[in-house]
């Protein structure tokens, strides 16, 4: 089945800039009005694109030989997959906004939320069966200018519901819009439809990901000739501890990782043949990212420099080069919108940290990462498998992967978040490549070798992923807990209160709590504010109580790593007090929260 690019683009910004209100801004109303059905132009400028030459083949081949790898990955993931979200990471950011969405949606129907399943599985059922009896009576897909026409009659219409209803508005305040991009937001309603709001939802799209990078991975190792056994290949990958990692997070950077190979590898086969194709497919995979995440703006600019490099040294191919190059306005054309607008409302910044490229610490902290999150034995072999690729191989493509995944490695290490493992991910692409290719290459040449080497490298990836105490920013099975506060419990136990229109106070920074009034169905049926007063102490957090009339206060009452404040000392403060009691203390894994109540409240 094909999959028409043109189409595909055409959607996704449809979706991400005009239905998702990107355009529902601190502005005059003459002005979004502007910028949506500027949105609608750029939508229908991606349809009317060359990217209307090519399709994507939607069939994947490989699955026949390697879905027992992606069972038993799956099955190894599955006891993290229902673990609680953790409390002071980025998890809660992506996990939560889809599930608060369908939670007050769920509440203003007055529909369990239990129940979704029961609504999104038909409904995915029947548009499954519809698009199949669609495909097989070849059915075209409509007119260009009538799809575009249809864009704008529905977005106009959902411009005027949000002047008179402030429909676009219930979605959430533009800080909230422009935190990320979009498409991450729509897979995990999707997901939630599908399975419920669950825990496992948003870490299964994430698994899936890394299947699908793990599968681009495959398709570069064979456009290598590296004749890699498929199943082993694909434990390999999955089982790289940070990539594993990733597939039990329910952060987005395994779809970070995802699009990174996919426009990587379309260029790097762009550049051996210069075919119009695999120039627009790395332009459509570029402009996709864009709708996940900012980073493939460093991956965009980091292509320039190749037609560079090429238009003087192949000048034989010219023409081709300046059509590749030609082919960066698309995701120049989609991405840049969505960055513009959050730089200048100050939602989000580039981080860069320029002084940082002097710096020989921070230039090698992300490859000591590498090592305190891998161990010594994998870190060792990483560099073997590196050094040995380096030294028996001169295609064109293992070099153009080097220099890619080296000028992110350079990127992100200039950034304000040098050192966290997970937005370090893209640079791994090319180590993991090159054990994967040292183990095909030395298995093929002994072939005695290969059960032995392999269950070696097999075991110890599984050992470094699962069972590793103390690995550098990873989960294990001896570390999950770490950072875990029970607010799954929290507002289990306030909904088994049963008080309607109950108020909370529970100053915080950073905490899964939104998800969890999602899941448990409170959403929009209770107040919880968490917001953290600057000058936090037991005063000023009783002021605040008593000034917005709350019924109960929520505080950790443990230490956690992520803040400096002292919440332990303020609520053993506000119980010697006198004017609060213990409602009920809350403990996982040593993690303590504390629910406090007015003394004399029933």
């Amino acid at each position: 089945m094909k999959l028409p690019l043109n189409w595909a683009l055409f959607l996704l910004t449809a979706a991400s800039y005009v239905f998702y209100p990107v355009w529902n801004l601190p502005l005059h109303p003459a002005a979004q009005w502007g910028l949506l059905n500027l949105f609608v132009l750029l939508a229908a400028a991606a349809l009317y694109s060359p990217l209307g030459e090519v399709s994507q083949d939607l069939s994947v081949p490989e699955l026949k030989e390697v879905w027992p790898a992606l069972l038993l990955a799956a099955a190894v993931c599955l006891p993290f997959w229902l673990t609680p979200i953790p409390t002071g990471s980025d998890d809660q950011s992506h996990a939560g906004p889809a599930a608060w969405v369908l939670g007050r949606a769920a509440t203003a129907a007055g529909l369990d939320i239990r129940l979704l399943p029961l609504l999104g599985l038909p409904l995915a059922g029947l548009l499954a069966l519809a698009g199949l009896a669609l495909y097989k009576r070849r059915a075209s897909l409509p007119g260009r200018g009538a799809a575009v026409l249809a864009l704008a009659a529905a977005g106009n219409l959902w411009f005027l519901a949000e002047r008179f209803f402030g429909a676009a508005g219930a979605l959430g305040r533009y800080e909230t819009v422009l935190r990320y991009p979009p498409l991450s937001k729509f897979l995990y309603l999707g997901a939630y439809l599908l399975l419920g709001v669950n825990e496992a939802a948003p870490r299964l799209v994430q698994f899936s990901f890394m299947a699908l990078a793990a599968l681009y991975l495959f398709r570069l190792l064979k456009l290598l000739s590296a004749s890699p056994p498929p199943l082993l290949t694909f434990l390999l990958i999955l089982f790289f501890p940070t990539f594993f990692n990733l597939g039990i997070s329910a952060e987005l950077e395994a779809g970070t990782v995802f699009f990174f190979i996919a426009a990587m590898f379309h260029f790097i086969r762009a550049a051996g043949s210069g075919e119009r194709e695999q120039f627009l497919k790395c332009a459509f995979w570029t402009a996709a990212g864009f709708f996940y995440k900012q980073l493939p703006l460093g991956l965009m600019l980091s292509f320039i420099p190749v037609f560079a490099a090429f238009w003087l040294f192949r000048p034989e191919r010219r023409p081709a080069w300046l059509y590749g190059l030609k082919t960066l306005l698309i995701p120049a054309a989609i991405g840049l919108p969505f960055i513009f607008l959050g730089w200048y409302f100050g939602i989000r910044h580039s981080g860069l940290r320029p002084h940082y490229f002097k710096s020989f610490e921070f230039m090698t902290l992300n490859l000591k990462v590498l090592y305190l999150t891998c161990g010594a034995p994998l870190t060792a072999l990483l560099a073997a498998a590196s050094a040995h690729a380096l030294w028996r191989r001169r295609e064109r493509e293992l070099w153009l992967l080097l220099y890619l995944t080296a000028v992110y490695y350079l990127m992100i290490s200039a950034t304000e978040t040098c050192g966290y493992i997970r937005h370090a991910q893209p640079f791994y692409l090319a180590p993991v490549l090159m054990l994967a290719l040292f183990a095909a290459e030395l298995t093929r040449a002994y072939p005695r070798l290969k059960v032995p080497f392999w269950s070696a490298l097999l075991g110890l990836l599984f050992f470094q992923s699962f069972l590793a105490r103390a690995p550098y920013q990873r989960k294990t099975a001896f570390n999950f807990r770490e950072n875990v506060f029970p607010y799954r419990e929290a507002v289990r136990y306030l909904r088994g209160l049963g008080i309607p229109g109950l108020k909370v106070y529970a100053p915080m920074e950073v905490e899964p709590s939104h998800f969890y009034l999602a899941k448990y169905g409170l959403a929009g049926k209770l107040v919880w504010d968490r917001t953290l007063p600057p000058n936090f102490s037991a005063e000023t957090v009783s002021g605040n109580f008593r000034e917005g009339g709350y019924d109960l206060l929520l505080l950790p009452y443990s230490p956690f790593s992520g803040l400096s404040v002292d919440f332990t000392a303020a609520a053993d403060a506000l119980k010697a007090s006198g004017g609060f009691s213990e409602e009920k203390l809350f403990d996982y894994g040593g993690n303590k929260l504390l629910l406090l109540k007015t003394a004399g409240r029933n």
